[in-house]
């Protein structure tokens, strides 16, 4: 009894990756010993829309894995392809059904299970890639944060000491003024052509009156 004859496989691929895709597929088929990668893509590649049913062929699939997108002007649905929508104008399909007959020599499971792992590790390096310089931006930010706090931490005990001290601080606290009073105080005559003698009440304590607040500025 003869063996099963293979048969195609297929594999839903989203448009945002679909450039990647088909770099990816040709790389490995152009790495497999004997095996010509075009004959192989326009034998066995093909691909469509299911919302548009656009078609794609191995020719398309070659050439969308090229370094550099396709042209507008020489291609304007490849082109949209390398953008990451579907060829088709207006179509807003977000992934291509890709099916791949079977070719002699060409194991499609092998293959494809070596292109996802590549694919993978593509798009994990890309996230880490994303992520590090949020992570480097976000610690100068910190860093200005702890500053300002710490600046805005010293002013405010400042400000404490002055007021705790009689500071003035304008415009809110206004330095009190003192006027002695003048029945406590010598007479000039006596402090300057005789010796001061001091009155029988001088244990008395003298009295000292707040002059009155000045009015507004």
């Amino acid at each position: 009894m003869s063996d099963a004859a293979p048969v195609p496989l297929s594999r839903s691929v989203d448009l945002q990756s679909v450039a990647a895709f088909a770099r990816e597929l040709v790389a490995a088929l152009r790495q497999r010993p004997g095996v010509e990668a075009l004959n192989v893509l326009r034998a066995g590649v093909h691909a469509h829309c299911p919302q548009c049913q656009f078609r794609l062929f191995g020719e398309d699939v070659l050439a969308l894995a090229a370094s550099q997108a396709p042209a507008p002007e020489t291609s304007p649905k490849l082109h949209r392809l390398a953008q990451g929508y579907c060829a088709r104008q207006g179509c807003e399909s977000r992934f291509y059904e890709f099916t791949f007959d079977p070719v002699p020599g060409v194991d499609w499971e092998t293959l494809l299970a070596a292109l996802d792992a590549a694919l993978g590790a593509q798009a994990e390096a890309a996230a880490t890639e994303a992520a590090a310089p949020a992570a480097t931006a976000s610690a100068p930010g910190r860093t200005r944060l702890r500053v300002a706090v710490g600046l805005a931490l010293i002013v405010v005990l400042l400000v404490v000491r002055h007021v705790l001290t009689g500071g003035a601080i304008p415009w809110i606290r206004e330095p009190r003024r003192f006027t002695a009073d003048p029945a406590t105080m010598p007479k000039l005559g006596q402090t300057n052509t005789e010796p001061f003698r001091a009155p029988a009440d001088t244990n008395r304590p003298r009295t000292f009156r707040a002059a009155p607040p000045s009015g507004p500025r």
